[in-house]
């Protein structure tokens, strides 16, 4: 199995040897102090590079099936890694005063032992006669696919919704005579399938049809002549120019009716090859085209397109497995019930890639069931290849492909990707810094190695190589401009098959080591501690204490490392870093106890530097300042962190710098005026800028700036002119996207209009925004957080209007208005026009009841009539005895409303009539609403003398501390009732009415009520009399259930009573602290399922009869301490009891 990995690790060797050509020529230029004649040697070594790199392309393709070429890349790729490592020696020799003779008669030594090594691999090379790349040339791996037409569509498995989407987007384009439809996503996942869904659907049979598969070589001559070929139904010659191909399409083009088009695996980005493909088929006059391109990359997809591009989701489990049953002719074997299990877990592995399923099917065709399920263990998982070479390319050929296309640098941060465990989330920026730390970038005149990473990672995600992640991780919050990413299991298994030698830690070629514990040295865990070049340690955190425990020779041997990444906590990392001189990239926070960074200084190559929660770090040496290629450094939370030395002004190369929540630091405006390269800067709660916002508006190339919680520590006044004047001159500089406001209260923040120009703007927590104008207001919720949904109404003293009128621009899908009572006239409100918002789904209309007003909150609310769409509405504090008419007559206004609250509505006395109610309201709550007095549920017949009572749609209905309202003349009909201290609703009934009365309005709906609060017993709930099949009764907190004859069911009318509950099938009584007894009428509850008595510390027994109650499963006693329970009582039950 590690032979199979190593035939893909071959393939990254182009990508070290352009690292190592980079360094050498560094180290010519004058980077390293050479003697004449090592210079010489260098010059040599490095053309004698540039010829073995021409032809290492042939050489990794042959490696795939010729192992004396695998074994010749692999040897090559090793003497690269040592070349880089003796050119960094070479480096600190000349830099060190330590024994500098010595040193520098080693120099000659090893670059005679390397140029020996050298001249035996490129005799090796020239003996194997590898060719030089060309693109003509160039050999390919086989391809497997078949054609469109050999695929039966009862063998295709999970895509008919997919189908049926491509066949809308096809049939849906009336406005163009030829329609392009690209399928992208995954190799491997089914999109050629998909394509040949569409190929051989009935819808086309008429057409005329044409599949042309691309492949990585784009040749629009060979396209051209294919389409002919195939539309002319003959074997055409082949025509030799471009114009002559697209007028014999014209004339094809122009007999057919309809055309379609397949375009399979389209590989050419170039935006001018493309336009020239469209313009190709856009040849014809009457005649209809559409053209199905199928293609990993989303660029592609983009560029080609003439409607929205289909992103092709991954197959289920399920789909996966049915796949391998098809494939493996699994019905047709008598051990299938033992191998299901087996194979459903194998499909589970195959992460929703159909060509790996099709592949594991066919693999599994003949096998045993202990063939099976070596399969299903074997760690196969961990490399996702095979010894079977056939196999392997048909789980790894279509990735392989990618792979293989990729530029040298490319392959290197793909296959890099593969040092972190499966699933992990991956933060673009870290990403691209080690990429950089370890030199993966190709040098450009034009770009900086920042804009390569991201260019990387661009090309990475189009190709499916890399997929943007959902999850949230904790440490950062969800406005901030972190970007997470995850690989596809396949792609990952992929990336370690390419890296395997690199990541066996007990081999001689190991450079990347993950999860080491830093209790033990580097040399218990590795062979070769010197050759690492990633390091990532980690501590013991079941014990304590974990971080104590640091071994002093757990990362001194990886005297080479690039990149070290620490989880431990012990202040003795720091003390250990100061002998990795060619270390480039340093993360270790929440470093506990007291940090020194004396040895910092001795780090000179260090490019990235995160100290994040080191709250002991209270200062940063002088000898910072040697870091002069430092990029990026992470101080945030070191609280204690008191000042910045005065040489931190020449980290000049500085691109990102976060203090946030260090806000002792004093020396900051010096610091930062001549970090003129910061591109983000976040100071959150940092509160020593005073008087000197100039520092950061001079920092023209300023992408993010972080002001949460500060700007009080910049200004010295309330001033909202000073304030806008200091954020308008950030949104006016040239580079600024992001600008994060959050929390900043006090001083008032006025928004200028330049705000608008940003592509995000964080207000979170403003609630004192002066002004916002119209342009910003209008800004798409991607670029405006903070202000809504939940938006606070201000006022300054002593002005005439509010800051509601900022509203008007909005539209957004929730809304919630707060402190309603600022709100200065009635035209502020109909300024706003909330019925126009028809965006709007949620809304919520609040006042504090005790704030005084400017307006009375009816003639408010007569304003702020909500749009139609409105699915959700809740008012709170509203303090007026009446609504205005639009509320009365609400159904008409809110036809779709689901869901209707009412909170704390002192005075409100009526209700709209629930004739008046929405249509479609599920939902009402009405609570803390103490003068309100009735709910007239009178309701009107329509013309077929049906009563529209009937068709409500009433689902929950809660009333809590309601006390004077009544409901009359009818109970509405709802599945679910909750009354808490709200006793008028339980008694204020008329009287007792007949089963078959109160059914009329409950036909087919079983009832559950919940009761809390009550004051009034049990005998006195006429509400129940309303509720014929209540099949759930939950009381709590009632104080008299059974306190006088009547309530122990002894009263003459009880008995029919409780027979109309006979329906009851939970009952609970909660906190019912007078209840002594279960009244024995209760035995006429044949239905009763579940009985839960809880804190009723009255009760002393359980009556004998409960064993009559045969329905009875549950039987559950919380904290009723007086009770003895008579086991008789179960004796003769036949239900279990809990």
């Amino acid at each position: 199995m590690a032979a199979a990995a190593a035939v893909v690790g071959g393939m990254v060797a182009s990508g070290v040897i352009k690292v190592v050509i980079k360094q050498i020529g560094s180290a010519i230029g004058g980077k390293i102090k050479l003697h004449k004649n090592l210079k010489k040697d260098l010059q040599k070594m490095k053309m004698t590079l540039e010829s073995v790199e021409a032809a290492l392309s042939d050489a990794e393709r042959r490696s795939i099936n010729d192992s004396s070429a695998l074994l010749w890349v692999n040897r090559l790729k090793a003497a690269m890694y040592d070349i880089s490592d003796m050119l960094d020696d070479f480096e600190s020799d000349t830099q060190s005063r330590v024994g500098a003779m010595r040193k520098k008669i080693s120099m000659p030594d090893k670059m005679k032992k390397m140029q020996k090594r050298l001249q035996k691999i490129t005799e090796d090379h020239q003996n194997y006669r590898l060719l030089p790349e060309t693109r003509s040339n160039e050999p390919q791996l086989p391809d497997i696919r078949e054609n469109a037409g050999t695929m039966v569509e009862a063998e295709i498995i999970g895509r008919a919704e997919e189908k049926l989407e491509i066949l809308a987007r096809l049939s849906g384009s009336t406005t163009e005579h030829t329609t392009f439809v690209p399928i992208w996503g995954l190799g491997g996942i089914g999109k050629s399938t998909l394509a040949r869904l569409v190929y051989n659907h009935p819808e086309f049979e008429k057409h005329s049809r044409v599949w042309v598969y691309v492949s990585q070589i784009f040749d629009l001559k060979k396209i051209g002549n294919t389409i002919i070929s195939q539309l002319s139904r003959q074997q055409s010659q082949q025509i030799l120019d471009l114009h002559s191909i697209n007028i014999r399409l014209q004339e094809l083009l122009a007999e057919k009716k309809n055309a379609l088009i397949i375009l399979d695996d389209l590989w050419e980005k170039r935006p001018s090859q493309l336009e020239e493909l469209k313009s190709m088929l856009k040849q014809s006059k009457g005649c209809k085209v559409m053209v199905v391109v199928t293609t990993r990359d989303e660029g592609i997809a983009n560029e080609i397109s003439t409607v929205q591009p289909y992103k092709l989701p991954q197959l289920s489990d399920e789909m996966c497995w049915e796949i391998m049953s098809q494939k493996s002719k699994f019905e047709t074997r008598d051990d299938k019930e033992r191998l299901e299990p087996i194979g459903r877990d194998i499909a589970k592995k195959c992460k929703g890639v159909a060509l790996a399923a099709q592949s594991l099917g066919h693999i599994l065709r003949s096998k045993s069931y202990g063939e099976w399920n070596s399969v299903r263990t074997n760690h196969i998982w961990n490399l996702s290849t095979s010894t079977d070479a056939s196999s392997s390319h048909e789980v790894l050929g279509s990735l392989l492909l990618s792979y293989n296309l990729m530029p040298p640098y490319l392959k290197s941060c793909f296959a890099y990707c593969a040092i972190f465990p499966k699933g992990h989330i991956m933060i673009k920026d870290e990403l691209i810094h080690q990429w950089i730390a370890l030199g993966f970038m190709e040098p450009s005149s034009i770009f900086s190695y920042w804009q390569l990473g991201e260019s990387y990672i661009m090309q990475l995600l189009e190709m499916s190589f890399l997929q943007h992640s959902k999850a949230i991780v904790e440490w950062y919050d969800i406005d901030n401009i972190v970007t997470l990413f995850t690989m596809h299991d396949l792609v990952y298994d992929l990336a370690r098959s390419v890296m395997a030698d690199e990541f066996n830690l007990a081999g001689p070629n190991c450079r990347y080591a993950w999860n080491i514990d830093s209790a033990k040295p580097l040399k218990s865990s590795t062979t070769s501690p010197e050759k690492i070049r990633t390091l990532n340690i980690v501590g013991d955190e079941t014990s304590w204490p974990s971080w104590y425990k640091f071994h002093r020779d757990a990362i001194a041997p990886a005297k080479y490392v690039r990149v070290l990444h620490s989880s431990v906590s012990s202040n003795r990392l720091v003390a250990s870093i100061g002998q990795l001189k060619q270390l480039r990239y340093l993360s270790a926070p929440n470093i506990r106890g007291r940090v020194d960074l004396g040895c910092i200084g001795m780090l000179q190559k260090l490019n990235y530097l995160n100290l994040h929660n080191c709250q002991e770090l209270s200062a940063l040496p002088e000898s910072i300042s040697e870091m002069e290629g430092l990029m990026y450094l992470n101080l945030s939370d070191c609280e204690n962190l008191k000042e910045l030395p005065n040489s931190f002004a020449n980290l000049k190369e500085l691109v990102y710098l976060n203090l946030s929540n260090s806000d002792n630091v004093i020396g900051l405006p010096e610091a930062l005026a001549n970090l003129t390269k910061l591109q983000q800067l976040e100071l959150t709660a940092c509160e020593n800028l005073r008087g000197r916002p100039e520092v950061i508006t001079n920092l023209t190339e300023l992408r993010n700036l972080r002001l949460s919680r500060c700007m009080h520590h910049i200004f010295d006044s309330s001033s909202t002119v000073q304030t806008e004047s200091f954020i308008d001159s950030i949104c006016r500089l040239p580079n600024m996207e992001h600008l994060d406001l959050s929390f900043n209260g006090h001083p008032l923040i006025s928004i200028p209009e330049s705000a608008s120009c940003l592509r995000k703007l964080v207000l979170h927590g403003c609630r004192q925004v002066a002004r916002l104008p119209e342009c910003v207001a209008k800004m798409d919720r991607q670029s405006l957080f903070g202000l809504l949904p939940l938006f606070s109404v201000t006022t300054d003293d002593g002005k005439c209007y509010s800051n509601l009128g900022f509203l008007e621009h909005v539209n957004p899908h929730k809304l919630n208005i707060k402190k309603l009572e600022n709100v200065k006239s009635p035209e502020e409100a109909r300024s706003v026009r909330l019925i126009e918002k028809h965006r709007i789904e949620e809304m919520s209309l609040m006042w504090n009841p005790q704030a005084e007003r400017s307006v009375d909150d009816m003639e408010l609310l007569r304003e702020l009539v909500p749009p139609t769409t409105l699915q959700k509405f809740e008012i709170y504090g509203y303090i007026s005895a009446s609504f205005p008419d639009w509320v009365m007559s609400i159904g008409n206004y809110l036809p779709n409303l689901d869901r209707m609250e009412m909170y704390g509505l002192p005075n409100c006395k009526s209700l709209p009539p629930l004739a008046q109610l929405p249509p479609n309201l599920r939902v009402l709550t009405l609570e803390e609403m103490e003068s309100l007095e009735e709910w007239n549920t009178t309701y009107c017949s329509g013309e077929d003398g049906v009563n529209e009572l009937m068709f409500c749609k009433l689902e929950q209905v809660n009333i809590h501390f309601c006390p004077k309202l009544r409901i009359t003349p009818h109970l509405p009909r709802a599945a679910s009732w909750s009354i808490r201290g709200s006793d008028n609703v339980l008694i204020s009934w008329a009287g007792s009415v007949s089963h078959n009365d109160a059914s009329s309005s409950f036909s087919g709906v079983s009832t559950t009520l919940i009761v809390g609060r009550s004051k009034v017993p049990l005998h006195q709930w006429r509400l129940l009399h309303h509720i014929p099949a209540l099949i759930a009764l939950h009381s709590y907190n009632c104080w008299d259930l059974t306190s006088s004859p009547e309530i122990t069911f002894a009263h003459s009318k009880l008995s029919e009573w409780v027979g109309e509950l006979a329906s009851v099938q939970q009952l609970t009584i909660n906190r019912c602290m007078t209840l002594e007894e279960l009244p024995g009428n209760m035995r006429q509850l044949k239905q009763l399922q579940s009985l839960k008595l809880n804190i009723c510390c009255s009760l002393r027994q359980l009556p004998l009869w409960l064993g009559e109650l045969t329905s009875l499963k549950k039987l559950i006693i919380c904290s009723c301490f007086a009770i003895t329970i008579c086991q008789t009582a179960y004796n003769s039950s036949q239900t279990s009891k809990n």
